[in-house]
């Protein structure tokens, strides 16, 4: 029985001795594995780390850091007394991605109350953007930030049962957008910025016209630039921020408007842009001692906030682009006409500074004078008798074309041309506004025949083109006892100005403020009377010449006034101008009115006391409110 089992030992060792190699070879084969795969683990980590390093460095910072623009301000444009026109709030675009909305009807109610819109449209977007694997949607543009902080808080309220990441996700953009606290006045000279979005520099306003393009080095600021990690907020986290350069805001520009006056000039030409319907129109006030420009009122006009006014063009055509900007033009400085009879004066003073007439100079008028083969007639007595003899003041007074001739003819064209030059009516204002055009007429070296016409002609306003701030220039001269002082728009910063000039003696000036009285209360201009106050001003009512042709449009014609007030101590000149009116078409009835209603607010915005009582016709003794000399 035992001889068996000692056969059978040498097997079961055997098979220990097989099981015992099996597993080594097994472990060995492990073995190899894993050091093959520790060497390729070793290698792939040495290939990250030394040959790799760089690169997935730069990417594991891009997923990290944010670089963000911080906005900058662009300065505000403010009237003389400081009172913000235009000035920037920092607004935002609210977007949604579309992907995380669950309940679609319900956060298009939500989105649809706060912003004013139609949640089924609102509804259709989202649905829409879905549908395409958009991540982003606008909702709102230029929106106020507390309106995103109340959609925001709405949602989280709504949607509070749902887990965080299935709760739909607003997102803002941050925006700079014009305001405007005094409203829409004086659009054509605040002027337009335009927005332009850029991710990486940050959005910022582009200035187009106006003030906000002639002074934009000083209005625009500069964007800063933050950089660091964010955090899953969306937040960077301060400690990890490595670079931070600080927005620079832009600087204010002071203009020489003030608000209230700016605002009476807007209605005073409202109500004569809707009674005469002109094709354009203009009231501008000026403060001649300074020549700072109180008032430029336009029509037609736009709203600065909403752009309402404003339409593209329809062709290419010239036609149809002037149309389009006729908004934005500013007649004060982008429009040229000829004066009429409110040139007059500005001759009459500038020939009694040279000494060509004298303050006792006469002149008869027989209702027509001849000239050439051109027969000149009077403008109130062509077909009758005429005014008879007549001083300065009178033919001031009486607007007499025939009188005006008589000095022309006296003096000759070049004579005319230096008078008319005396008051830099062919020169550049520089008052700082944009696109400005320069009055002209030809030079009497370049006239060849017909120089006595021409000479006439010019004495009594035909044959030359002036800007209306010119010609308020010219008015403000006399105001300022012959002192002619450059206008100006803005007091900060600090314009080039030429210096005040005297161009024709105090005594001079003080006589056609007389005469200018005088067409105010017997003359054409009576419409223009102020109840308690002496106005000096000249009527105008010229006919359009032909663009590009010789003669005048039938039809067709500028009614204007030139006045001064008071009269007797000079505080403003106010220009008021209809191109082209219905109704109407005498200076004297379309634009007189318009200058009585900006006055009137002036003696009571500046609480000057009556001058004048009713009964009495003389003239006044006129003086300069600075020295207060007779």
């Amino acid at each position: 029985m035992r001889q068996p089992m000692a056969n059978a030992r040498p097997m079961y060792r055997h098979a220990t001795v097989r099981l015992k190699s099996e597993e080594l070879r097994r472990m060995g084969c492990i073995s190899a594995a894993l050091a093959v795969g520790g060497a390729l683990v070793a290698a792939r980590v040495v290939h990250l780390q030394v040959f790799q390093h760089d690169a997935l460095y730069d990417a594991g910072l891009r997923r990290r850091l944010r670089r963000r623009p911080l906005l900058a301000k662009r300065g505000a444009i403010l009237d003389r007394h400081g009172k913000p026109l235009a000035q920037t709030q920092i607004c935002c675009h609210i977007a949604i991605d579309p992907t995380r909305v669950r309940e679609p009807e319900t956060t298009a109610r939500i989105l649809a109350r706060r912003l004013n819109s139609d949640p089924t449209e609102l509804q259709a977007q989202i649905a829409q953007a879905q549908q395409s694997g958009r991540r982003y949607l606008r909702v709102a543009t230029r929106a106020p930030m507390e309106r995103y902080q109340a959609l925001r808080a709405d949602l989280e309220s709504a949607f509070r049962r749902l887990r965080r990441d299935e709760r739909p996700v607003l997102t803002r953009e941050q925006v700079p957008t014009r305001a405007y606290p005094q409203g829409s006045i004086a659009p054509q000279v605040i002027g337009l910025t335009q927005l332009q979005e850029d991710s990486l520099t940050g959005n910022r306003l582009v200035a187009v016209s106006g003030i906000e393009k002639s002074f934009d080095a000083v209005l625009a600021g500069k964007n800063g630039v933050e950089e660091g990690e964010i955090a899953p907020g969306g937040l960077l986290i301060p400690e990890t921020i490595r670079q931070r350069v600080l927005p620079t805001d832009g600087a204010s520009v002071r203009l020489t408007l003030d608000a209230a006056i700016q605002t009476v000039a807007e209605d005073a030409l409202e109500q004569l842009w809707r009674r005469h319907r002109p094709k354009g129109a203009l009231i501008l006030v000026l403060e001649p001692h300074t020549g700072d420009i109180l008032a430029i009122a336009n029509r037609p006009t736009f709203d600065l906030a909403t752009r309402r006014g404003l339409q593209p063009p329809r062709n290419d055509t010239p036609a149809e682009r002037d149309r389009a900007m006729e908004p934005l033009r500013n007649r004060a400085v982008e429009f040229l006409y000829e004066p009429g009879s409110t040139v007059k004066p500005l001759v009459a003073a500038s020939l009694l500074a040279e000494g060509a007439i004298s303050p006792m100079s006469r002149y008869y008028c027989r209702g027509a004078i001849r000239v050439g083969r051109k027969s000149i007639r009077c403008v109130v007595h062509g077909r009758g008798r005429g005014h008879g003899l007549q001083t300065l003041e009178d033919a001031l007074c009486h607007s007499c074309n025939v009188a005006m001739a008589q000095m022309g003819l006296r003096v000759g064209l070049e004579g005319i041309y230096r008078a008319l030059q005396r008051f830099h009516l062919f020169e550049p204002m520089q008052a700082g506004l944009a696109g400005e055009w320069v009055g002209h007429t030809i030079a009497p070296d370049k006239v060849r025949w017909g120089r006595e016409l021409r000479a006439t002609n010019l004495a009594f306003g035909q044959g030359l083109m002036v800007s209306p701030l010119a010609l308020a220039a010219a008015y403000g001269a006399l105001a300022n006892d012959g002192r002619w002082v450059a206008p100006r728009v803005v007091l900060e910063p600090a314009l080039v100005r030429r210096e005040p000039e005297p161009i024709v003696p105090p005594e001079h000036a003080r006589l056609v403020i007389r005469g200018l009285v005088q067409a105010v209360e017997q003359g054409t201009g009576k419409l223009a009377q102020l109840k308690g106050y002496w106005v000096a001003g000249k009527t105008g009512t010229a006919q359009k010449a032909i663009e590009g042709g010789r003669g005048y449009a039938q039809g067709r014609y500028v009614a204007s006034f030139v006045g001064i007030v008071p009269a007797d101590a000079p505080r403003a000149v106010i220009l008021a101008l209809a191109d082209e009116p219905q109704n109407g078409y005498y200076g004297g009835e379309v634009a007189a009115p318009a200058f009585r209603q900006v006055a009137q607010y002036l003696m009571w915005h500046w609480r000057i006391p009556p001058s004048r009582r009713e009964t009495t016709r003389t003239p006044p003794t006129i003086f300069n409110p600075r020295t207060r000399a007779g």
